[in-house]
């Protein structure tokens, strides 16, 4: 039996949580819930809480995730984040996975702030919920076991943004620094149609860029943010699962 292929084509807002949403949606018949999930896979997380949701933009419907988390005015580093994993009761192989995004993420704040990778800390980057989100992700991705993951080129736009370190170019500096090599096009709203942890997760789990695959189309998701909406320009990001497939030459 062939491994399924997955495709994210993404619009505008796109983060380490989009990817967990649409890879909830994307299950059949989960054998847990999200929060069973959570509880499974991170019971030291005890005080976090996860669901996904209907959500509609511009009268459309689809998914996001909710997260319920107490409030942090934590500076994580890498290890900080690898000692929570460790302790939970994810696979090897999902803290493996995980970690290479985290990776990613490190060496593209570690360029843009000339520190080594052993004393980047994260802002806003580190919080529970992009840690539940991809490691999460990184356990559903090893139970789906994808051929391949295939994104649409990163969309890009101008502007600024607001983070820890005050008002910065659009793109982040760090979503900047993870962009060798990866396609972009255009992206007319206003906003950061994707964050570092959006862009990590694609490079981290291993996403190439390109067209739509050549695939049936098994099952597919609409996910949005869960609290934002990009005035002018189509929000959200298209999920599909599907078997490969070859054309027939014809005799």
């Amino acid at each position: 039996m062939s491994r399924p292929v997955i495709t994210v084509r993404i619009h505008a807002g796109f983060n380490a949580g989009t990817f967990l949403a649409g890879l909830l949606a994307l299950t059949a018949s989960p054998l847990l819930t999200p929060e069973e999930l959570l509880a499974a896979r991170l019971p030291n997380l005890a005080g976090v809480k996860l669901s996904l949701v209907p959500t509609s933009v511009n009268d459309i419907s689809g998914w996001s995730v909710r997260f319920d988390a107490p409030h942090e005015h934590v500076h994580r580093h890498v290890s900080d984040i690898a000692a929570i994993y460790e302790s939970s009761a994810m696979s090897e192989a999902a803290r493996s996975l995980a970690m290479s995004v985290w990776s990613r993420i490190a060496q593209a704040e570690a360029a843009v702030h000339g520190e080594s990778l052993e004393s980047v800390h994260f802002h806003e980057v580190g919080r529970l919920a992009n840690i539940v989100s991809i490691g999460l992700a990184a356990e559903l991705l090893c139970a789906m076991n994808p051929e391949k993951i295939v994104a649409s080129p990163i969309p890009l736009g101008d502007g600024t943004v607001l983070c820890a370190h005050g008002a910065v170019p659009n793109p982040a500096p760090s979503t900047f620094a993870m962009l060798d090599g990866v396609p972009v096009r255009a992206f007319l709203g206003e906003g950061e149609a994707i964050t570092p942890t959006g862009l990590g997760a694609l490079l981290g789990f291993g996403a190439t860029f390109g067209p739509w695959p050549q695939m049936t189309v098994k099952r597919h998701a609409t996910v949005f943010l869960p609290n934002k909406v990009f005035a002018g320009v189509p929000n959200g990001s298209l999920f599909a699962l599907g078997e490969p497939f070859t054309e027939s030459k014809n005799s």
